[in-house]
């Protein structure tokens, strides 16, 4: 059993996050392939903390990647062994990030996708990472942020500023209680691992304002949970009055562009 935790439960989500989080499959395969190139046979077996439902576990074991998985949602783990047709596809663990159930230097990386940001005891995630990392290991993560290069070629719809501001007028702020940034974990982690960027993978996607809203009132995204809906729907009425009076369409489609950025954090031999 797990621990009573404070980190992000994504129980409630097991049910539409595959479908609210899917890759195309062009940027699924870039992505698979960068993560495959730094998982090679010396860093292996790879653990993935907050495995979820396999979303990037998955794609990594059909190209032969060694894994393990861990999460304190089980209904994620269940939707995962769908996912799998119905068949565990590797170890997983019903365990949080902070106290994993693993023996010393058991992992030559272990994987942790979006996930920091949602762990308010991120450096003790980060300080059993390191314990289960064998010497020349890496702690290879993804953050919502990016890196210093994260907003260079990004784009943004044009209603994001007014959605920003309505959303600070009525306290929907995100709760920033994890590890945000490459550098928060470098800082954090010193000379225990040096930290480098993986190549980043182009993404480009189709964003309409209804489709935005309809996500955000329907708390589809972790950072709403903990607002009521009461106060989400009050919000969401005050941007589609906004779009009526601006004129913006709920419907007209904008491609916005961004990058998947990584980082590895290199354990020394």
């Amino acid at each position: 059993m797990v621990a009573k935790v404070e980190s992000v439960n994504f129980d409630r989500a097991a049910g539409y996050y595959d479908a609210t989080r899917a890759l195309p499959a062009d940027v699924m395969a870039a992505l698979t392939g960068v993560l495959v190139a730094e998982l090679a046979p010396s860093r292996q077996p790879c653990l993935e903390i907050g495995v979820g439902t396999g979303r990037i576990a998955l794609p990594l074991h059909a190209r032969g990647i060694q894994l393990a998985g861990a999460d304190i949602a089980e209904a994620m783990l269940r939707r995962l062994v769908v996912n799998a047709d119905g068949v565990r596809p590797f170890p997983l663990l019903l365990a949080d990030a902070t106290r994993l159930p693993v023996t010393d230097a058991a992992f030559g990386s272990v994987l942790a996708v979006h996930v920091l940001h949602l762990i308010p005891a991120w450096r003790d995630a980060l300080d059993e990472a390191m314990r289960v990392l064998r010497p020349g290991g890496a702690l290879i993560a993804s953050f919502p942020g990016g890196g210093p290069d994260a907003r260079r070629n990004h784009s943004a719809a044009p209603w994001r500023q007014a959605m920003r501001e309505v959303f600070a007028r009525h306290g929907l702020a995100r709760a920033s209680s994890g590890a945000r940034t490459p550098q928060d974990v470098a800082d954090y982690l010193g000379e225990r691992a040096a930290a480098r960027m993986l190549p980043p993978v182009p993404v480009t996607e189709t964003q309409t304002l209804g489709r935005t809203l309809r996500g955000f009132e329907e708390q589809l995204y972790s950072w709403t949970w903990p607002f009521s809906r009461e106060q989400v729907l009050m919000a969401a009425a005050d941007i589609r009055a906004w779009a009526a009076s601006a004129n913006v369409s709920l419907d007209q489609e904008y491609r916005v562009e961004d990058s998947l950025e990584w980082w590895s954090f290199e354990r020394p031999s």
